[in-house]
């Protein structure tokens, strides 16, 4: 049973022969998309041996042994064939970023699905400098946090300062959870503010930024 995040990834994950969730945990995910027939096979990958073992075991559970191939690899280094569909998730904002631009090359116009818990500017910029964009950019809330699940495909598109900063799409189209999702980035913000501001160190750009982003949010819950 895959929760919010990952039942949004899936329906952001395009359909092909073989697909590849990097960073693959305890293979949910992938073992979904086997199961639906999104894909028919699936290469599953982690860094972490411990967590391909977990992966292991799922894909035992579900006998899905025939269509998984299971690897320990760093980030893209995973894909020794081209794949139709590739899902970067659950990792900090500057991991996704590096994984993007140090395996652009083992990408081969693979279709995107990525979600990282922090820095999301960096994923966005990440996403451009390799020759991408994104096509959808969805909202969820799962176990209380909120997320936000990109599709990219190939192809540039320049975006703006702001658009990298906040997201081209999100906030272009409303949707049911963004309010609730810029309260709830505009509260994060102001404890790092309060805890900026009380520091002994002053730190001016940090500060300034955040007080940016705090402007930029309160116009959106003013619309």
């Amino acid at each position: 049973m895959l929760d919010e995040r990952l039942s949004l990834a899936a329906e952001l994950f395009e359909p092909c022969h073989l697909g590849a969730d990097i960073g693959t945990d305890h293979g949910l995910l992938p073992c979904h998309l086997l199961k639906a027939n999104i894909c028919r096979k699936m290469i599953f990958a982690d860094v972490s041996e411990k967590a391909l073992r977990h992966a292991e075991e799922q894909v035992a559970r579900q006998q899905l042994q025939n269509r998984a191939t299971l690897v320990c690899a760093d980030g893209l280094d995973a894909l020794t064939e081209p794949c139709g569909c590739v899902s970067v998730m659950g990792m900090g904002g500057e991991t996704i970023a590096g994984i993007l631009t140090r395996g652009q090359a083992q990408l081969q116009g693979a279709v995107l699905v990525l979600s990282a818990h922090t820095d999301l500017h960096l994923v966005r910029q990440a996403v451009q400098e390799i020759g991408y964009h994104i096509v959808r950019e969805e909202l969820c809330r799962a176990a209380g946090r909120f997320y936000v699940v990109w599709r990219a495909e190939p192809g540039a598109a320049a975006m703006t300062d702001d658009e990298i900063r906040f997201g081209p799409l999100m906030l272009r189209e409303a949707t049911p959870l963004l309010r609730e999702y810029v309260a709830w980035r505009m509260a994060v913000l102001g404890e790092r503010l309060n805890g900026l501001l009380s520091a002994r160190e002053s730190n001016d750009a940090a500060i300034a930024a955040i007080r940016r982003d705090l402007a930029f949010y309160q116009t959106i819950l003013e619309e």
